[in-house]
């Protein structure tokens, strides 16, 4: 946990002194939602056509918090889209716990509207869980201060412990005022789990973006898994 927390740090402190320079600094968004997870994300140009973007979250998973890392390294052929690799890190506090996923990803956008993609492979230990795994998400400015997104992230376990498909989908309304800084969103998720209960709720979120926000979203795809306790089983 100690490692992932020194990486939220670097994040918040290297992108506020990049700000001050604009050297290689694309921009970050700092979240916090009602479910009590937390989020900082930050990009960096490293050529004209080569970026990287850094994420550090915390968010509350079972019974303790779950610390979470992720990098993407990613090409910018065209201003209207980017596409690359990432690899994600994540560790339960307080237990021996954690997993790695990596994969490739991409972002196009067309006037109004984003759409990413990734897919990718994982491990989580101890319990020698492997999974594949893969996302989208939709985004569509409905206004110059209203956007919609939807999202959607399939993962497949297939081992001795455990044999299921996970499922977790998101729609959400983002308000963000013209020229401002902070934004806020509302929100419905449901998490489905073969052979357990779905799961959905309502969340409100509040998010700050200092220069452009960066492009690549970074769904979980054992969610289902760490808020059932299931992972290291």
């Amino acid at each position: 946990m100690l490692r992932l927390a020194l990486v939220s740090m670097f994040l918040l402190n290297n992108g506020a002194s990049a700000q001050s320079n604009l050297i290689g600094f694309e921009g970050a968004t700092a979240a916090l939602d009602s479910t009590g997870a937390a989020d900082l994300t930050a990009g960096y140009l490293i050529t004209a056509h080569h970026g990287l973007q850094l994420d550090a979250s915390l968010e509350p998973a079972s019974g303790s918090l779950l610390a979470s890392a992720a990098a993407h390294l990613y090409l910018i052929p065209e201003n209207d889209r980017r596409y690359g690799a990432f690899i994600r890190f994540s560790d339960l506090d307080n237990a021996p716990i954690w997993a790695i996923e990596a994969g490739i990803e991409g972002v196009w956008e067309r006037e109004d509207t984003t759409i990413g993609l990734r897919a990718g492979a994982g491990l989580a230990r101890p319990g020698a869980l492997d999974y594949i795994f893969a996302s989208a998400v939709w985004e569509r400015g409905l206004s110059d201060s209203f956007t919609f997104a939807a999202s959607a992230t399939v993962a497949e376990f297939d081992e001795a412990n455990i044999s299921a498909i996970g499922t977790q989908a998101e729609v959400a309304l983002n308000y963000q005022q013209t020229d401002t800084p902070f934004a806020v969103t509302i929100g419905y998720r449901a998490d489905a789990l073969t052979g357990y209960d779905t799961r959905a709720s309502l969340f409100l979120a509040a998010s700050y973006t200092f220069g452009q926000k960066p492009a690549f979203a970074s769904p979980d795809p054992l969610a289902g898994l760490w808020s059932r306790g299931l992972v290291g089983n």
